[in-house]
This record gives C-alpha cells, structure tokens and sequence, in this order.
C-alpha cells in the first residue's frame, strides 16, 4: 500500500497530504519508542519521579496513552459534527493529579496497554477521517478553533513526544 494512502472503513483510498503522512509516521516512531521505553522499565524505574511533571515515570507513560485516547476523541469530532472541545487547563490539570495520585503503583503493563489502546482509537478515527474532514474544527482554546489537522500536528505529536522525552531523562539510559 502506497504511505500516502489510508484506507477507510468501508475499503476507500484517499490520499493524505505529505506532512500529515510525514506526522503520522513520526508519531508512529514514538508511539513504538515509549513502548519499548516502557516496558523496559524496571520495578525501581516505574516509581523513580519525572523531573517535567513530578509524576512516577509510570504514569508519564499512562498518560501518554491517556493523550492520545483523549486527542483522538477531538479528532473524532470532525466526524461525528459534535462542536469542538472548548478545552481548560483547569480541568486538565486536575484530572491529571487524580490519575497521578489514583494510580501510581499501577504495572508498566497497564501503562503500555493504554499507550496501544490510545494508539488503536487514534488510528481507528484517522482511517475513517476523508480530506475535507480534517479542516474541520474540532477543538478551541482560548476563543481560537483549530481544525483536525492542527490538532494531530501541533497537539497530539508534541504531546507524545514531550512526555517521551520526559520519560527518557527520568530514566537515563533508557530509549
């Protein structure tokens, strides 16, 4: 199958432009990375405190799969005509805390697992997303909508790949 090609539910091909293509294979990259990274944590690891969020690196690694479960559910607006997510980091930060709290003995498993499942829905809603519904807005902050596309470039890539990153230095040695 042709990388600038995804194919809907119902068996469609449409092309996908080159920087989209182009993020979606970087986020492809990392998603596999913080995997990798997590599940080659150690018992020590998974408790030690990421310097960024002041979490255990286990839920930096949950809340990546967390993320990209949420973001997906943005991107998913286009299709489904909902208004877009009027988001706060308010409520965010707060939601953060609860699941910082709540499950920090959690297994480095259950992290991977809902990095995957993240992945899976996001993948789910892109495979069914045509041209024209990536202009759509599906997400406002600060008054500002941004369309579909500029929340897969500008929120769920740099999302993943910040917390990676965080994990990474939370973790030296580690990839």
């Amino acid at each position: 199958m042709d990388s600038l090609v995804l194919r809907g539910t119902a068996g469609s091909e449409h092309a996908v432009s080159e920087e989209r293509s182009s993020t979606l294979g970087d986020l492809r990259v990392l998603v596999s990375d913080a995997l990798a990274t997590t599940r080659g944590l150690d018992e020590e690891e998974c408790r030690r405190q990421s310097a960024a969020e002041g979490w255990p690196a286990v839920i930096v690694a949950y809340h990546i799969g967390l993320g990209l479960r949420r973001q997906a559910g943005f991107i998913a607006r286009a299709l489904t005509g909902e208004e877009p997510f009027d988001f706060a980091w308010e409520p965010t930060h707060a939601i953060n805390a609860i699941n910082a709290h709540e499950h920090a003995s959690m297994s480095k498993e259950t992290a991977a697992e809902e990095i995957e499942q993240g992945w899976d829905r996001l993948q789910s809603v892109i495979a069914r997303m045509r041209d024209e519904d990536w202009s759509r807005a599906v997400f406002v902050f600060g008054g500002r909508p941004r369309s579909a596309d500029v929340v897969l470039r500008r929120i769920v890539l740099p999302h993943v790949s910040e917390h990676l990153q965080s994990l990474r230095a939370t973790i030296p040695g580690k990839r």
